[in-house]
């Protein structure tokens, strides 16, 4: 008998199996191949997530070209500063609104019992774009006990481990999915043990109150589970100041709120203190325990009204989700009617009030007092003031007004002067349906501390600009009334309107709230009716005609109306259609994309260069102006390929050139700090949010605000923010309230200019968005936004404006609704002609997300010829347009978008590291080599497991071969 080898008596694997490892072996051949296609795909967003750069600089040598430095020595001490500038917010923007009896400030060591989960469960931001890690974010506990404050342990303890750890907010998520629940934790389950610990701790009790909103979704306007509605305080929450009130001599609320509540059980459970302090951001905290305790007098007014029924604004009626009947456009079937017109927040209540004690309204239809509990403005101080000496001058341009402000109390403090003005609403205004608010917010100054018995003289400018109105039905343009101008310094709107109700001869006995101080008050009287001056663009000599005749109601419903002054009853809004619009036909057709392209008299000239210039790259032109033909000559030298990559593919990154050595850029949210939420990579430190920096009414603490952001951006090289945000609050319940300023424009817009100027000091970009009318989150997603246009021009544009021609912003955010049946990025209208052509931008306008195919509306030949410049879009496949529609026009578009591109970023700190003789080159990051790697193990796996296969399924075929040789033998 023959001895078999090793080898020859191991038993080859059973068919089934090879075939097993050969299907293994295929699968994961394809997933490397679909792997590997994603991860070029995706390779910039990738990128951004792990934080890896896909090129870098390679210098001669040249000493000078950190173009934008930071302001600190390390990135410890800048870590440092930042974090506590982010308290400083909380330290300005907490706002006092009820105080009696001084029961604030507490007493350093005081020995406090806080009450409700919020207490634990802080509301430090708002989710999705704006949120911050709150890993790294000092919560209450912290703060409070670092102030010196002894916090009750057991309660605390009841809330983390015991019955109340099973009860906490929740909010739907970036996505919109989830619930709105408040969740306070029942009075019932304190035990008696957490009850008996009320004794030891009974300097007071401190009720947190939260309230918190989302990216994608707004807060429900209907009745939750819990018997209210979301901006109110509920059974529990009421229950639980109840429980406060009957065991504790002092009751102070902390509202770390981001939307107006309705605060009326306060003053019915007889709170004795009640502050706002909205999000947290990551050591706001610390600001608010500070605050507390007397450490710093809060100086913070309310950016909103604080109506008793918040759904007492007009705009409730028309706020939500409402279908148009009759479109089978993709994301074209949605609509709102901003029917209120001008009258949202304040302009409304005070406007109204003002027409009450005129007799312009009918007697008893509206009650001011039983309508709003805190004004626009309003917020209170430890220490009083005096005002004296109201004083006004006159220059070219503008008005000067001045006010002595006398700190009368026993602390020092700080305190704000706000500057309305009220224009003449005439016969000719009612004729041609322009509407005028009884007071409009047109300056303000905060002061220096100032130590008790010392006096501060603020200043504001308020420019003649302010004067005008937007005239859509008669004249076509801006207009200023003849007739009397009023303009008062004062504490809040409503004060305002009382000032100015005052020089009218009016008092309490004609249903005033309070007398007004007429001394405070400047009469200006416009002797002729203007329709000239303001034709013109001041910015740009542009003239001034309207552009929105298709986003106005009134286009295609001659019987719709706005809400007017002239008839509050007769105009009152009702949900426009009963919310199901049947919309005309060219109103639907309209809502389609529209692939026209102008095209050129010329083909465009690209991958040359000029010879009289010779080879031009960026940083030859970090000083060159934007009109100069250089630039021209510049983006000539891009090859297509570069030019339509630049412009396609700039999600939260944009793509370097090597014809112009313009560099990548990381571009990433959000309005609190940059942000890893939505993208991976790093944070920046996260702030709390802007109705917070609202509340500080401090302009220079908001341009503070945008050098912080820009301090981050050189840190982390994120050169492209995407920030801050400039919308309006149209109404209370809009989710993302938390990330606009206000429901005023000119502070909105004097906030942002400020945080514009502020970063773009230190090289930041950043993109104000969303630009314009994203004033709510339902429907944002190709919504049609029916708005007039005075309210379009005077209330939702002005901010985007201020932003612009007062902050020099070089970056804009297209929203993702329409604006009338045009998505914003394919209006030429907002894009071109108003930003433009009367605003005088010089940047680039950047899409909001369009990384999916849902947002196929946002189409790349429309959006180019409305002057929309890049794709916020990580997918490198994704609206690449074929060789045909690859036209002369559309590379011309595209050439436009590159320049508008590459001049923003020529003045950005993304230029750090650059000089005439730098070069920029491609280099592999390490997620890549790991791509690599895992390829070529597979790779060897799979032949490995191929090969085994092969010889085994080889081996039973050669077996069964010899077996049927034997079988014929």
């Amino acid at each position: 008998m023959v001895k078999k080898t090793r080898k020859e008596s191991k038993k080859p694997l059973s068919i089934l199996t090879s075939a097993i490892m050969i299907a293994i072996a295929a699968v994961l051949c394809v997933a490397t191949v679909i792997g590997h296609m994603y991860s070029r795909q995706y390779a910039d967003l990738i990128s951004v997530y792990f934080n890896q750069p896909q090129t870098k600089i390679v210098s001669t040598g040249d000493k000078n070209t950190q173009h934008f430095a930071s302001s600190y020595k390390s990135d410890a001490e800048r870590e440092k500063a930042l974090k506590e500038f982010g308290s400083d917010i909380l330290r300005e923007g907490s706002t006092l609104l009820i105080n009696q009896k001084n029961a604030l400030p507490l007493k350093s060591s005081a020995k406090i019992t806080v009450l409700g989960q919020s207490f634990v469960d802080p509301v430090y931001g708002g989710g999705g774009a704006g949120s911050i890690d709150v890993k790294k974010a000092i919560n209450f506990e912290t703060a409070f006990e670092q102030a010196g404050l002894q916090v009750n342990p057991t309660v605390t303890e009841f809330y983390k481990t015991g019955a109340g750890k099973d009860y906490r907010k929740t909010v739907p998520d970036v996505f919109g999915r989830g619930k709105l629940a408040v969740n306070e934790v029942p009075v019932n389950l304190y035990t008696d043990e957490v009850k008996n610990s009320f004794d030891e701790y009974k300097d007071a009790a401190v009720v947190v109150i939260g309230r918190t909103g989302s990216e994608s979704s707004d807060l429900s306007t209907k009745t939750l589970e819990s018997g209210s509605t979301y901006l109110q305080l509920d059974k529990d929450e009421q229950e639980l100041l109840d429980m406060a009130r009957n065991n504790f001599s002092t009751v102070v609320v902390i509202l770390n709120t981001q939307n107006a509540l309705e605060l009326g059980p306060l003053v019915e459970k007889k709170v004795d203190a009640a502050l706002w302090v909205g999000g947290l951001g990551q050591t706001g905290a610390i600001g608010v325990a500070d605050v507390l305790t007397g450490q710093t007098n809060p100086s913070g007014h309310l950016p909103d009204t604080y109506a008793y029924d918040s759904q007492s604004a007009p705009s409730i009626h028309n706020f939500g989700r409402y279908s148009i009947a009759n479109s089978q456009v993709e994301r074209g079937n949605a609509y709102i009617a901003y029917q209120e017109g001008i009258y949202v927040g304040y302009r409304y209540y005070e406007t109204r009030y003002e027409d009450a004690v005129l007799g312009n309204e009918k007697a008893g239809a509206f009650n001011y007092e039983k309508q709003v509990q805190f004004p626009f403005g309003y917020g209170l101080s430890y220490t009083s003031f005096e005002w004296s000496n109201f004083a006004q001058s006159e220059s070219k341009d503008g008005y000067d007004f001045s006010i002595d402000v006398k700190n009368t109390g026993k602390v020092a403090g700080k305190d704000v002067v706000q500057l309305y003005m009220q224009s003449p609403y005439t016969d000719y205004d009612k004729r041609n349906h322009i509407e005028k608010s009884a007071v409009e917010l047109v300056g303000y100054a905060k002061t220096a501390v100032i130590e008790p018995g010392k006096s501060e003289t603020v200043s504001v400018h308020v420019s003649k600009e302010a004067m005008k109105s937007y005239d859509a039905y008669g004249k076509g343009t801006y207009i200023v009334d003849a007739g009397d101008f009023y303009f008062t310094a004062a504490t809040d709107a409503h004060a305002a309107v009382n000032n100015i109700l005052a020089t009218k001869s009016k008092s309490t006995a004609d249903g005033m709230t309070a007398d007004g101080r007429k001394e405070f008050v400047v009469k200006k009287v416009q002797q002729n009716f203007d329709d000239t001056t303001y034709a013109k663009s001041v910015a740009t000599g542009q003239p001034v005609v309207n552009q929105f005749a298709d986003a106005d109601i009134t286009t295609y419903d001659s019987s719709a109306q706005y809400l007017s002054r002239s008839d509050w009853e007769g105009t009152w809004p009702r949900t426009y259609a009963d919310g199901s619009w049947t919309a005309p036909d060219d109103f639907v057709k309209a809502l389609e994309i529209d692939t026209t392209v102008t095209q050129p008299k010329a083909t465009p000239r690209t991958g040359q260069i000029d010879k009289s210039l010779g080879k031009l790259n960026m940083a030859t032109l970090m000083k060159t102006d934007s009109t100069d033909k250089a630039w021209i000559s510049a983006i000539e030298q891009m090859s297509v390929q570069e030019l339509d990559e630049l412009v396609r593919i700039g999600g939260y990154a944009t793509k370097s050139a090597d014809s112009t050595q313009l560099p990548a850029t990381v571009d990433k949210d959000g309005p609190a700090g940059i942000s890893s939420t939505l993208v991976g990579g790093e944070n920046g430190v996260g702030y709390a949010p802007e109705v917070v920096v609202a509340a500080t009414w401090n302009t220079d603490l908001a341009r503070d605000f945008g050098e912080a952001i820009g301090e981050d951006s050189i840190a982390l090289k994120v050169a492209i923010w995407y920030g801050a945000a400039a919308n309006i609050h149209r109404s209370p319940y809009s989710g993302r309230n938390f990330e606009y300023f206000s429901e005023d424009p000119h502070i909105s817009g004097a906030m942002n200019a400020a945080i514009v100027a502020g970063a773009r000091s230190k090289g930041a970009i950043a993109t104000v968005k969303h630009f314009a009318l994203n004033d709510q989150e339902t429907n944002r997603t190709g919504g049609a936004m029916l708005a007039n246009e005075q309210s379009i021009r005077d209330l939702y544009l002005k901010p985007f404006e201020m932003s612009v021609r007062d902050g020099g912003a070089l970056g804009m955010m297209a929203s993702m609704n329409r604006i009338g049946a045009r998505w914003t990025g394919g209006s030429k209208a907002l894009m071109t002609n108003v930003l433009r052509g009367e605003w005088g931008f010089e940047g680039f306008v950047v899409t909001d997300q369009a990384s999916y195919s849902v947002f196929a509306y946002e189409d790349l030949r429309e959006g180019l010829e409305a002057g929309t410049d890049l794709w916020l879009n990580t997918d490198a496949k994704l609206w690449k347009l074929d060789q045909a529609d690859m036209t002369d026009g559309v590379v011309a578009h595209i050439q436009r978008a590159a320049k508008n591109i590459s001049f923003a970023i020529s003045r950005s700190n993304a230029m750090n590291g650059l000089s005439n003789d730098s070069t920029i080159v491609r280099v592999t990051p390490l997620w890549m080599w790991g791509v690599y790697a895992v390829e070529t193990v597979v790779a060897v796996l799979c032949l490995a497991l191929l090969s085994v296969a092969a010889r085994d399924l080889y081996r039973h075929a050669s077996a069964r071969k010899k077996a049927r040789n034997n079988e014929e033998d």
